[in-house]
């Protein structure tokens, strides 16, 4: 008998996984009723990754979207397919459709899938698969869903017949309205709350763009004939525009705040992501003429250089690096990426095995999501690329927690610097014991910010003095300052002058009313375009609210005064305003938010969702620690400031929970002095 060899067996079971791959590819062009879309269930732990790597990697992608945490990633492909992977790149779950999925998008939040397609259908699902519903129509062109996902607007057209509308759903598949509009370029959705949400798009209307908003409720709040919207900063503070080749930049109101011109067609427009004032812009030029700009909305073009035509780009989510990728200059089937710091200059540069035709950013810091042309997906993790090769790094702490300590022979002060965006950073230094701690104080200010600081002085001059006289009986302190610091060029240097003077001697509590004068003159105009009402009042924070900002590589706490309408803003609302405010950070769920609110005569309760649990993750680092450190700094000062409370503790779901060794503890007793921001 012949003997069968070992090669023979390994012939048969390779022979045996190509035919059951042929099976599940067939399965997959098989087409199924618009109606019913086919789910598949998710796999195992050890399945997906490799399966989805090796056999479905030659579909075309229609689209590609991330969730704020790269917690799924969703893609739309020309097999009729959107797949829901994992940040490990496994796949969750798929569903088939009978038509092209052009549209596929995962609320910021992680927790909902829209999708749209050239049959009409729009299909909702939780990502769980716990929740769905259906609406068929009109072809879908364009779709987005808010933050949140509570609700979902979609552009559908019929172009033979020439009807054309864009619908308005709740979370549960509500039509809430309707409207008609011509052919919608783009949508966009800005917001997450009720009173701050709004719909961003551009219709074509007689041959030519126009950018306009509504409300939530289908209300037309502005449009500007010949402009097209080009970018939506991340929480719709700042929107971007182009027509006749320049560029506006308007705020949430929809009000000009900058406006510049372009000598080219702008093919990219991209917000910074922590500094909304910045601005990146491309454009494909022939030639050698720059092609790459970066914006600054108080300073204009930062800088410009030439990239490869036909680049994509994506800012990493703590705003301070670009990455760019372009396989249309290099050899085939390969993608040149580069990674640039926010002065445009090249930190390091790699090839991967793909043509990149898209580049996405989340919020996790060092992870960049790139789609190939064949469909295939990776995650690129920028943590060596920048580590090694980033000359900036610094070894400052991103950030210095509030501190209670106050030692002798030493006086602390708060002082008032500006941050990249021009926002008032409170800053603490120490300082000698002195006699004269308000002419110190201001004297501290003239010298400026700290090095690695990354925060700017709002004095420009060194050589400018402010002489102090205090009458401490009537609490009237009189400022004179040098002609030289009253000459200051630009109303935001003269505003920011001022304000940072008035705010660091406002914390001195004998202080009752100042007056500025110049050479011993009182003055009532501050250059041309701001006028002094003397005295001026001391500046003291009504309903303050402590929240997150960051400049450069560090973070810092701002203080936020409620307008005059929001006077009347409970605590609950106040706690709210600082975690929206902590959810613009990229180590920051979308979905993180207070459950409830327990206030007894001993302490306050803030009941948070599960989610908070992921700003203290289980791998402890310093780094991991000072994002916590900020976050639980912003929300304790925010209750103490606005409540007689004496302890305050965080709640997960409703119970007490410890984190991880290293961490600070989720409760704390209300200290004073406290310093905020301190130097170090």
């Amino acid at each position: 008998m012949k003997r069968i060899q070992p090669f023979h067996y390994i012939a048969a079971l390779a022979g045996l996984f190509v035919l059951t791959g042929l099976y599940f590819f067939v399965l997959q062009l098989l087409p199924e009723p618009e109606h019913a879309g086919i789910t598949v269930e998710p796999q195992g732990q050890n399945q997906g990754g490799a399966l989805y790597d090796l056999w479905f990697t030659s579909a075309k992608l229609y689209d590609l979207s991330v969730d704020h945490n790269l917690t799924g990633i969703i893609l739309a492909t020309d097999e009729n397919k959107v797949s829901l992977l994992d940040r490990d790149r496994k796949l969750r779950w798929d569903k088939s459709f009978s038509t092209a999925p052009k549209q596929a998008k995962i609320s910021s939040c992680g927790n909902y899938v829209v999708t749209g397609t050239e049959g009409g259908l729009i299909s909702f699902v939780s990502t769980d698969q716990e929740f769905s519903w259906e609406d068929e129509g009109l072809p879908v062109d364009h779709i987005a869903v808010s933050p949140n996902g509570n609700w979902v607007v979609a552009a559908r057209s019929k172009l033979d017949e020439e009807e054309y509308h864009i619908d308005f759903f709740n979370r549960d598949g509500e039509l809430k309205w309707t409207i008609e509009r011509s052919l919608v370029e783009n949508l966009f959705f800005a917001g997450e709350h009720l009173d701050q949400a709004n719909i961003l798009y551009t219709y074509h209307e007689d041959e030519q763009p126009v950018f306009s908003a509504l409300d939530l409720d289908g209300n037309e709040l502005w449009a500007y004939p010949g402009q097209s919207l080009v970018a939506v900063s991340r929480h719709g503070s700042r929107m971007a525009a182009v027509g006749n080749k320049n560029l506006i930049v308007y705020d949430s109101q929809g009000k000009a705040l900058w406006e510049t011109d372009l000598s080219f067609e702008a093919k990219t427009v991209i917000f910074n992501p922590q500094n909304y004032n910045c601005l990146l812009v491309y454009g494909d030029q022939e030639g050698a003429d720059a092609n790459l700009f970066y914006y600054d909305l108080t300073d204009d073009l930062l800088w410009q250089k030439r990239v490869a035509d036909g680049s994509l780009f994506s800012f990493t989510a703590d705003g301070q690096h670009i990455v760019s990728s372009s396989w249309r200059h290099y050899r085939e089937d390969y993608t040149r990426m580069k990674i640039l710091n926010r002065h445009g200059d090249k930190i390091n540069s790699w090839e991967v095995a793909m043509r990149v035709e898209k580049l996405i950013k989340s919020g996790h810091p060092l992870l960049i999501v790139v789609g190939g042309d064949d469909g295939y997906i990776d995650i690129i993790n920028l943590e060596t690329l920048l580590i090694e090769n980033d000359k900036e790094v610094s070894t400052v702490p991103i950030y210095n927690p509030v501190s209670t300590e106050k030692r002798p022979n030493e006086t602390n002060i708060l002082l008032y610097f500006i941050d990249e965006s021009t926002n008032l950073v409170p800053v603490t230094r120490t300082i000698t014991k002195t006699d004269d701690p308000l002419q110190a104080a201001l004297e501290e200010l003239i010298r400026g910010p700290s090095r690695g600081s990354a925060l700017y002085r709002t004095i420009p001059a060194k050589d400018v003095a402010i002489e102090v006289d205090f009458i401490e009986e009537k609490g009237r302190l009189n400022l004179d300052l040098s002609p030289e610091l009253a000459e200051l060029s630009g109303f935001t240097r003269r505003t920011t002058a001022i304000e940072s003077i008035v705010l660091t001697v406002s914390s001195f509590a004998k202080v009752k009313e100042i007056i500025i004068t110049v050479e011993g003159k009182m003055i009532e105009d501050f250059g041309e375009d701001l006028t002094l009402e003397q005295p001026l009042a001391p500046h003291r924070w009504n309903k303050p609210v402590y929240v997150p900002i960051m400049s450069g590589n560090r973070y810092y706490l701002s203080i936020r005064e409620m307008s005059r309408d929001d006077q009347e803003a409970d605590l609950q609302q106040l706690i709210e305003q600082s975690l929206r405010a902590c959810r613009m950070l990229p180590f920051v769920p979308a979905d993180l938010k207070m459950i409830d609110l327990r206030i007894s005569q001993e302490q306050i309760q803030v009941n948070l969702n599960s989610t908070f649990k992921k700003i203290l993750p289980d791998k402890v680092s310093s780094q991991n620690i000072l994002q916590a450190e900020l976050i639980l700094d912003s929300l304790f000062m925010t209750i103490f400031e606005n409540s007689p409370a004496q302890r305050v503790e965080f709640l997960i779901e409703g119970e007490s929970w410890t984190a991880p060794a290293g961490y600070p503890s989720l409760s704390r007793f209300y200290h004073r002095p406290y310093y905020i921001n301190p130097e170090q």
